[in-house]
């Protein structure tokens, strides 16, 4: 529980602010950030939860109606106000849940790829169902250093634009978009680099019918939102048509896989485009203009 909580010792009537609560501090130099002995008088109980109630109450929930006794000695970090009153509390409450920030998706993600790296933590992950998250950004790095057509296009976390002017699209976005790549079966069992160089191909593929649209991207969609996310919705079905007419996913197996799409060009992806691409806006209209782009794929012709 990384984001704690804050609690507040009123101390009765006549109490003032500081001087609720006493602290002796450790023998040793002093600093503003010191450590010692907190003393709470029996006067200023119960300490008043000014914001954590809700992960405080799940945790009692857990606790003493789940039976999860294995959680009775969860650590929990909080913070004790020496005597705000009443009026103070709100204002504190109004202000963490207005200012405070969330941590970044990317930045969690970068976190549990750090943390996937060890096999027993990579495991934990998965039974999560969330190894996919992991990985993603292993590919998305791999492809933001080595990709063809990717290089210093993918946004980093806590990068601005300013600081990427060559970033198209953020890597929480670029991410979220890998979803139902590696949770294919096939891309599960394979290594990261590999799912890298293979998405790498189906990039390339692609640039050869759009040529236009990679040499302008912020003037195309291709490389955006709507582009990335309906594009990797489709990724699995080119790969299996390219395994099933050529029996690999080289970069000349996927280009004909997807050679049906060489009848749109790169205008199709121009972010002008009101009967393009760029006229989705939203997972669900992408969704949309991944159902157009599957409609010309051809059908898959396997003996069973």
């Amino acid at each position: 529980m990384p984001v704690g909580g804050l609690l507040n010792a009123r101390g009765g009537n006549g109490s003032r602010y500081g001087e609720v609560l006493r602290f002796e501090p450790d023998d040793g130099p002093t600093s503003e950030i010191t450590s010692g002995w907190l003393t709470i008088p029996p006067g200023a109980l119960p300490l008043y939860v000014v914001d954590m109630q809700h992960r405080l109450g799940g945790l009692q929930q857990a606790v003493f109606d789940e039976g999860r006794e294995d959680l009775a000695d969860f650590p929990v970090v909080v913070t004790i106000a020496d005597g705000l009153s009443k009026l103070e509390e709100v204002e504190q409450f109004e202000l963490i849940n207005t200012t405070q920030k969330k941590v970044r998706t990317d930045l969690a993600r970068r976190l549990m790829a750090i943390q996937s790296q060890d096999a027993e933590r990579r495991k934990a992950i998965d039974e999560r169902g969330r190894l996919w998250e992991a990985r993603g950004p292993l590919v998305a790095d791999w492809l933001n250093r080595h990709g063809t057509w990717w290089v210093g296009r993918i946004i980093p976390p806590n990068k601005s634009k300013r600081e990427t002017p060559a970033g198209i699209i953020r890597e929480t976005s670029f991410v979220t978009s890998l979803k139902p790549i590696l949770q294919m079966p096939l891309f599960q069992r394979m290594a990261d680099d590999q799912v890298s160089d293979v998405l790498n191909r189906y990039w390339s593929a692609l640039c050869g019918y759009f040529p236009e649209a990679f040499a302008r991207p912020n003037d195309h969609v291709i490389q955006k939102t709507p582009g990335v996310f309906s594009l990797h919705m489709l990724f699995p079905e080119v790969a299996e048509i390219a395994r099933s007419n050529s029996g690999d996913m080289s970069l000349e197996s996927l280009a004909s896989a997807m050679k049906s799409w060489g009848d749109l060009d790169s205008d199709f992806w121009d972010r002008d485009n009101e009967e393009g691409a760029g006229r989705y806006g939203n997972m669900k209209g992408f969704a949309r203009l991944a159902a157009e782009l599957r409609h010309l794929l051809p059908t898959l012709d396997i003996d069973i």
